[in-house]
């Protein structure tokens, strides 16, 4: 009896078990590029690819390699920019398929974000849509956010989850930041934090004051929950708050304007001096004879005329050339100092603190000497 039955046996096992895989094969899906405006075609082209891989990484649908786009099929079937329902028929026609992904990606009422809106018709079903809007610098078919961003909206679309649960725990933190591949995700409540994220691996690390931990690397599958725990311990690293601008030129041109008033109150009292010196000189040039050209030489006594003796009136007037020179000097010098500094005060602007010394320096200094003074100027660079 075995004998007959078994044969009949393996061969209804070898007709069904190509049934049981053809039932279980995962139904297919064209994901049609998105249209998009003239300033938002990079973000449409990296939400197709992105879309276009979410349908790779399922499990229920089976992606479709297609090139087809939304722009080229509406005019080559004469739809409105907006297709309807027949047109969006004639579309599943075309593409020989039961259901397929559309949609748009413009240029959002915010600036420097989009907006798209992403369709799945299936034939004789509703259509579902879903709507993001996200930052335009998204242009990255691989950028986690943008990744992101696509596994929301197929989800939305298909009900189909693709996203997992990480449940981060920090011993000893109470309040930071948690961050998923460098972005900040959510924060810690009480040392504990529940983020969503598409699955797939992640790194993720903890930002409190004062407390630091190294990164973990995780893996988040669909639809479950991963638990990773950070032992926290205090940071080496101090904090310092920035410091403001530092008014380096401003304070340097104050300091040269008050040296400036000094020098030019000691030039006023040198030129008091000389005034003093040389109207003594000059009331004993009176008394002296006319002849005499040279009081200073030396080379005789001239005895007193008037109470007056030639050696007094050589050092009145050695006095007042020495005071002469030593007030044009230092005058000369005040002003100097003065310009300086007024140049130095009205272009300061403030620099940050530790900033670079700058590439050149103008200096005026005084110089003086036996027979006089002066005033030099020096440029370094």
């Amino acid at each position: 009896m075995l004998t007959k039955v078994w044969p009949v046996l393996c061969a209804v096992l070898t007709l069904l078990v190509p049934l049981s895989a053809w039932a279980q094969k995962a139904a297919t899906i064209h994901v049609v590029a998105l249209d998009s405006d003239d300033a938002s075609e990079d973000q449409a082209d990296a939400l197709t690819s992105a879309l276009r891989n979410q349908v790779r990484n399922s499990a229920s649908f089976q992606l479709v390699d297609s090139n087809q786009s939304l722009s080229t099929l509406l005019p080559a079937l004469k739809c409105p920019a907006r297709p309807d329902s027949a047109c969006l028929a004639r579309i599943g026609d075309q593409l020989k398929t039961d259901r397929f992904i559309w949609g748009y990606v413009v240029k959002a009422p915010v600036a420097h974000q989009v907006t798209a809106e992403v369709h799945l018709w299936t034939r004789g079903k509703a259509e579902q849509v879903a709507k993001e809007t996200y930052s335009d610098n998204l242009k990255d078919q691989n950028d986690d956010a943008l990744r992101r961003i696509a596994a929301q909206l197929y989800e939305r679309l298909t009900g189909q989850a693709t996203q997992g649960t990480i449940v981060v725990h920090a011993n000893g933190a109470t309040g930071g930041n948690v961050l998923v591949d460098g972005r900040v995700m959510g924060a810690l409540d009480h040392g504990r934090a529940t983020l969503l994220v598409a699955s797939g691996q992640h790194t993720v690390e903890i930002q409190s004051d004062g407390l630091t931990a190294p990164p973990q690397a995780v893996n988040v599958a669909v639809n479950t929950q991963a638990d990773v725990t950070f032992d926290m311990k205090a940071s080496a690293v101090t904090t310092t708050s920035p410091s403001g601008p530092s008014h380096v030129k401003r304070t340097i041109g104050f300091i040269t304007l008050g040296v400036a008033g000094a020098a030019a109150v000691t030039a006023g009292v040198m030129v008091a001096l000389f005034a003093s010196d040389s109207g003594t000189f000059n009331g004993y040039r009176n008394g002296i004879s006319t002849s005499v050209t040279n009081i200073c030489s030396g080379g005789m006594d001239l005895g007193p005329v008037n109470s007056v003796t030639w050696t007094d009136a050589c050092k009145a007037r050695s006095h007042a050339d020495t005071e002469g020179s030593l007030a044009w000097g230092i005058g000369s010098a005040a002003i100097g100092l003065a310009a300086v500094g007024v140049i130095l005060v009205m272009t300061d602007k403030g620099k940050e603190e530790g900033a670079p010394p700058p590439a050149t320096s103008f200096r005026v200094l005084p110089t003086f000497g036996p027979g006089g003074g002066g005033v030099t100027a020096l440029l370094t660079f």
